[in-house]
């Protein structure tokens, strides 16, 4: 049943940006820096201290002013330590991993303002974003499963702001989630067949109801192509 909503949602994803595609008159050309993050077993709130740096690189078609659909790649580290945390069940379990980030993503965008009309009022917006993603993951973890975790599925969504700078040129910030569909990102997997490995005492080293989740945050600078398209009475 999941696998089948995987497909729909990307199946749906996927006629819009190809519609969106034959209309757009304004290619971007873009790269970004930043950081990624990590929510799961090994630390299950945001934490600052597990960002690590990232990279991006995107094209944005603008076929109207409220709508951007973007293709991007991004490489990143993520990360995770718990063994200098204050509980002492943490304490105890001791996790803790590193590893590589390597996605690609298609997204739509809204954005609040026509901030590239140019007007000295109105250059700033405000925008959220939607999409889908596959990333190949990964980990060096001190003692769960080390095996890359090849084309993990998520949903990118969250919020951003993008400034006109000039007439070509567009700076922007973001924040985004990447909710996925597995509990396997930190290498925590629970099958039942180690029971060292499981449990701690009556306590389980993984949470069975709840999916690892990583983030990006970043700046950004693009570049705007003005594509001309051919009025149809001389096509």
């Amino acid at each position: 049943m999941l696998a089948t909503n995987y497909k729909s949602i990307f199946l749906v994803l996927f006629f819009v940006l190809s519609s969106t595609f034959s209309k757009a008159q304004d290619v971007e050309f873009g790269f970004g820096a930043g950081v990624t993050n990590y929510t799961g077993d090994i630390s299950p709130s945001y934490k600052l201290k597990n960002s690590r740096p990232a990279g991006e690189f995107f094209v944005r078609l603008n076929p109207t002013p409220a709508l951007s659909v973007r293709f991007g790649a991004m490489l990143g580290i993520i990360r995770a330590d718990e063994t200098k945390s204050k509980e002492p069940f943490y304490q105890q379990r001791a996790a803790k991993f590193t590893g590589n980030i390597y996605e690609a993503s298609a997204r739509v965008e809204y954005n609040f303002r026509d901030y590239r009309a140019m007007s000295e009022l109105n250059r700033l917006s405000p925008y959220i974003f939607l999409g889908g993603s596959v990333a190949h993951i990964s980990i060096n973890s001190n003692y769960f499963d080390n095996q890359p975790k090849a084309l993990e599925f998520s949903l990118p969504v969250g919020v951003g702001i993008k400034y006109m700078l000039a007439h070509s040129y567009n700076l922007g910030f973001e924040f985004g989630a990447r909710p996925t569909f597995t509990d396997a990102i930190d290498g925590m997997v629970q099958d039942g067949s180690n029971e060292e490995i499981s449990s701690v005492g009556k306590f389980q080293m993984t949470n069975l109801f709840t999916k690892d989740m990583y983030y990006y945050t970043g700046i950004s600078l693009s570049f705007t192509i003005n594509r001309v398209i051919c009025p149809t009475q001389f096509r």
